[in-house]
């Protein structure tokens, strides 16, 4: 079969499809237990036709830069998507919450929490900065991906594209193993934030905007009950890593910012009290774990589609 679809695929596209279809078995499973089943079951098939006729229309018109260009851009609302229904899945498959058990580690580690070692260190110009740097984790990756796009080196952006994809589904599916909310809830009142750790023009704007992403939307609830439970591992610091090993693998011209951005949200994770330091640990410890074996899967797959269309 010289022309076998699976040939069209590439690697993100199989790793959407995969965690769609891992979520929908979860839908089906937990049907009458999740509010919405019927709904997120609709969603995941329209999100997987959505991703196969992509598929077609970027082989059928291999010439169209802005069809390409739309096929890419499509993995950011697929991945929040997947966000958005990990946190519904987590509290039927996992409805403990294990902040107590991350607490101990990182007072077994410390001797204290390490948020209030930090919190001796806070001032204003500094809670800004690291707020902005913790917003840059979508602008990151974002800046790399548009850089390999306009390169025009398939190889290259398949490479970083498919550590990038498999990074956040893997965290999505991590979560579920210990699902926690982090210190601001848990150590601190979390009103108390903006007065703790005051910052100086857009802080606050960008606390909002993180916590109406986290589920933080209807102000009559209890914040902790509703916020999303996804401290452990730390997305923002597994997925920050792969940005700054990809920029230096592939000599980005924006590697230095990256590094710099990146260092700087990842330490801003713990200041900020979003997460615990044993988030940022274990979350460091996948790194060269996604690094030796998402190339293996991606050579897999993308081998499995060679050979059919031979």
């Amino acid at each position: 079969m010289k022309n076998s679809f699976l040939n069209k695929f590439e690697i993100t596209d199989y790793y959407s499809l995969g965690i769609l279809t891992i979520y929908s078995i979860l839908a089906i499973i937990f049907f009458n237990q999740i509010e919405k089943s019927l709904f997120l079951l609709t969603e995941n098939i329209i999100l997987g036709v959505i991703i196969i006729l992509l598929v077609k229309l970027t082989d059928k018109y291999p010439e169209n830069k802005k069809l390409l260009l739309l096929k890419r851009i499509m993995v950011v609302p697929i991945i929040f998507f997947v966000y958005y229904q990990v946190q519904i899945y987590i509290k039927v498959v996992n409805p403990n919450i294990y902040d107590n058990l991350l607490i101990r580690i990182d007072y077994y580690i410390f001797g204290t929490n390490p948020t209030d070692l930090l919190s001796k260190i806070s001032f204003p110009v500094i809670t800004e900065y690291l707020q902005f740097s913790y917003m840059s984790y979508f602008l990151i990756p974002l800046i790399l991906g548009i850089e390999l796009h306009f390169r025009r080196e398939k190889k290259q952006f398949s490479y970083f594209i498919g550590l990038l994809i498999f990074s956040f589904y893997l965290s999505y599916l991590l979560y579920f193993f210990l699902p926690a909310i982090g210190p601001r809830f848990t150590l601190y009142e979390f009103s108390e934030l903006s007065n703790q750790l005051p910052g100086l023009l857009l802080t606050d704007f960008f606390r909002d905007l993180i916590n109406y992403g986290g589920g933080i939307i209807n102000a009559t609830q209890n914040p902790a009950l509703i916020v999303n439970r996804d401290c452990m591992p730390s997305g923002h610091t597994l997925i920050t890593s792969i940005n700054i090993f990809v920029a230096f693998k592939l000599k980005s011209k924006f590697r230095w910012l990256i590094f710099i951005l990146g260092v700087s949200l990842i330490f801003g994770t713990v200041y900020l009290r979003y997460h615990y330091v044993i988030d940022l640990i274990v979350s460091l410890m996948l790194v060269p774990i996604v690094l030796w074996i998402e190339p293996k899967i991606n050579h897999i797959f993308t081998n499995r589609a060679g050979k059919s269309a031979n």
